[in-house]
């Protein structure tokens, strides 16, 4: 798992990217995931020090980290890859 992101953790990265700070519950609904797979995403990347927040509380809120910006930068472009630019 380590230096990989799977496609859950890449959607809660670039979710956060903007700023702000998110439930498990607004996560699930922006990337379209299950609370499971939300929760689960939002564990691994906070054991990974990719997103920081909510210390078990039931409406913890979550924010990413300049860590978490960067391997989204790097890693993240495998899921979300920039448009091709148009030729004139």
């Amino acid at each position: 798992m380590r230096g990989t992101l799977n496609e859950s953790q890449a959607a809660v990265l670039a979710v956060l990217a903007p700023g702000g700070m998110l439930t498990v519950a607004q996560l699930a609904r922006d990337c379209e995931l299950t609370q499971y797979r939300a929760r689960a995403a939002v564990s691994a990347l906070c054991s990974r020090g990719l997103v920081v927040g909510g210390r078990g509380r039931r409406n913890a809120r979550y924010e990413i980290t300049a860590r978490g910006r960067s391997v989204l930068a790097t890693r993240g472009r495998a899921f979300f890859p920039r448009p091709a630019k148009a030729r004139v």
